[in-house]
């Protein structure tokens, strides 16, 4: 990547541009023709650092829900087992952790459908040895932006820090227009100057009203934001690191806070604990080298000011893809 592709991808990622000619308006903000942008981009995405650039919706809002699940799985099993949860719709990450549960996966489901039995199913269906169910209680932070200095300078940051909160237990009404633009916007953009012309005609709408809509939803909330997203391992930053501390009684939210204060911090939750399981607070972050981890670990070591934290490195990836929303069949899928 050059000093262009580099600030263009900044961009990508945090200020995309919803309008008729998206990559037009990028250009101007980077200093490229639209030509030039879109064959950027072209490139990027064969190389694999793009993955997708479409919308990112809060799922709560959509009337979803979601859960971290980990399972004990025989390290000889890994394979067949991440296959086979990979080909589940609602399973968007699919990861090997260096733990005695060693696979964790992120499952989405509408509310009406039971989430927990779901991931108890699946667990008891690959023949995981044990698994546990993670929901969410608090979000202190969401948000991976990946920021590439132009002389090798990267960091890996989230966005602006938002209030705390705790998942929606229910969504607003759709209509019926509002459910065809949530499905057309979560599509990889087109690679063509009206962008979002074929978008919108999935949907059966005009482009202007397909625009305004996107732009609704991110007002609303709905769409967390309009983004370019990246392989971290493939944009430079080879590590990624789970850190989980266990519940604290009144420190939990002020701990929190401060963790999630962090720049490199790009997630941090509270999620249920148990006996066998006393963790709930985890924070996650991305490093480009081993040395950089260790100064982020000693960061949130100082914020934390405790010693009994665990320490889960990321060594393979069987799955990173957005949920499809609104989409037909929404039902528990076998697996294996």
């Amino acid at each position: 990547m050059d000093s262009k592709d580099r600030a263009l991808l900044e961009f990508m990622q945090t200020h995309f541009p919803l309008v008729p000619f998206p990559y037009q308006a990028l250009g101007e903000s980077v200093g490229l023709p639209e030509r030039e942008v879109i064959e950027r981009v072209r490139r990027l995405k064969q190389g694999g650092i793009v993955r997708q650039v479409g919308a990112i919706f809060d799922s709560s809002r959509l009337g979803y829900r979601s859960a971290l699940v980990a399972l004990e799985v025989d390290p000889t099993d890994l394979d067949r087992v991440g296959r086979c949860l990979n080909a589940h719709p609602g399973i968007s990450h699919n990861y090997v952790r260096d733990h005695r549960y060693n696979l964790w996966f992120t499952l989405t489901l509408p509310w009406k459908q039971d989430l927990e039995g779901e991931a108890a199913r699946l667990a008891e269906q690959v023949g995981a040895r044990d698994f546990l169910y993670l929901p969410a209680r608090t979000v202190f932070k969401i948000g991976l932006v990946l920021k590439l200095g132009e002389t090798g300078e990267e960091t890996a940051a989230a966005l602006p820090l938002a209030e705390a909160y705790a998942p929606r237990a229910e969504a607003r009404a759709f209509s019926e227009q509002e459910v065809r633009a949530v499905r057309a916007l979560q599509r990889d953009l087109p690679l063509q100057s009206r962008a979002f012309l074929p978008l919108a005609r999935t949907a059966g709408m005009e482009e202007d009203d397909l625009l305004k809509l996107a732009r609704a939803f991110l007002a609303e909330g709905i769409m967390r934001r309009y983004a370019a997203t990246l392989d971290h391992r493939r944009a430079g930053f080879r590590y990624n690191f789970l850190v989980l501390w266990p519940a604290e009684e009144g420190r939990l939210e002020e701990m929190g806070k401060k963790l999630a204060a962090l720049e490199e911090v790009s997630h941090c939750y509270e999620r249920t604990s148990y006996p066998r399981w006393p963790f709930s607070l985890y924070a996650m972050f991305h490093a480009r080298s081993r040395k950089e981890a260790d100064r982020i670990l000693l960061s949130l070591a100082a914020i934390s000011g405790k010693r009994d934290y665990l320490v889960l490195e990321t060594v393979r990836e069987f799955k990173k893809e957005r949920v499809r929303y609104f989409e037909e069949g929404e039902n528990g899928t076998e697996v294996g």
